[in-house]
């Protein structure tokens, strides 16, 4: 099991510019999957909407249920 501190490494300023807008939905979905917030920080520091929460969720839970095996080795 992923100890909790793990998504609580959220995306700096400069590191915003090499990620794409989907990846950085992904970061804030598994940060406020794990509890990481208050919501609004979350999608601030991420420099996410919640427009593209909703759009990238579905590939996010699909990247979550390919991976969950490999989670609980």
């Amino acid at each position: 099991m992923i100890p909790r501190d793990y998504f609580s490494i959220y995306v700096t300023e400069s590191e915003q510019s090499v990620l794409t807008r989907q990846h950085r939905a992904w970061v804030a979905l598994y940060a406020l999957h794990a509890g990481q917030g208050p919501r609004a920080n979350v999608l601030r520091t991420n420099d996410v909407t919640e427009a593209d929460l909703l759009e990238f969720e579905d590939s996010w839970r699909k990247l979550r249920r390919r991976n969950l095996p490999q989670l609980h080795q």
